[in-house]
């Protein structure tokens, strides 16, 4: 089935040159994010928006025409990020039990080395349940591997070890997010996905 798609986006055309988006003229956004080949926008109404491929299910939707559509995601979202053919958008969960307004991380898509957090259908949008009670703040994705910031300026990553990219001191993948404990006392403020590694920025 992904091979079908692949095989189908291949006609799709190429637009060089910046151009406005006439569905999103008269619309308010908030946040944009870009993955190899698939696009989120956040409104400013909280609606949550995809389009390009979804050979991997990255888009979020049952929908599969192209063009801009709604996720199917049934928290409000608050920020979103894209990895290289997945998706997260950290969102206010009023169903938690820890705070009314705790905010939980989100994730579809891409799932080979378990770079979503999470078990469940890819395709979905689904709670990262690891992080639930962390109170996390930012979150960002590479081509197959996965970074958090929590509340209390942890690091936390998950997915493709491969070259210690996710900084547990192995390279092996890890399927749920793991806190860095070599900066454990360390303020992070700032950490962002490469393609196959990561950068953090540490607070003095």
């Amino acid at each position: 089935m992904t091979k079908e798609g692949i095989e189908k986006e291949k006609d799709m055309p190429i637009i060089w040159e910046p151009n406005l988006i006439e569905e999103l003229c008269d619309v308010e956004v908030v946040d944009v994010s870009c993955g190899l080949d698939h696009s989120l926008v956040l409104c400013g109404d909280e609606t949550l928006l995809s389009s390009g491929s979804n050979v991997y299910g990255q888009l979020g939707r049952v929908n599969q025409d192209s063009g801009m559509h709604p996720v199917d995601i049934k928290f409000r979202p608050l920020s979103i990020a894209s990895g290289m053919g997945h998706s997260f958008a950290v969102c206010q969960n009023h169903t938690s039990d820890v705070t009314e307004d705790s905010p939980i991380v989100v994730s579809w898509g891409w799932n080979h080395n378990s770079q979503l957090g999470r078990n469940g259908l890819a395709n979905i949008p689904l709670v990262v349940e690891a992080l639930s009670s962390e109170t996390p703040i930012t979150v960002s994705g590479g081509r197959a591997h996965s970074m958090a910031i929590t509340a209390r300026k942890e690091l936390w990553t998950w997915g493709c070890g491969r070259n210690d990219r996710l900084g547990l001191g192995s390279s092996a993948d890890e399927p749920e997010p793991m806190v860095v404990e070599d900066l454990e006392g360390c303020e992070v403020m700032e950490a962002v996905a490469g393609f196959d590694h990561s950068l953090v920025l540490i607070g003095e």
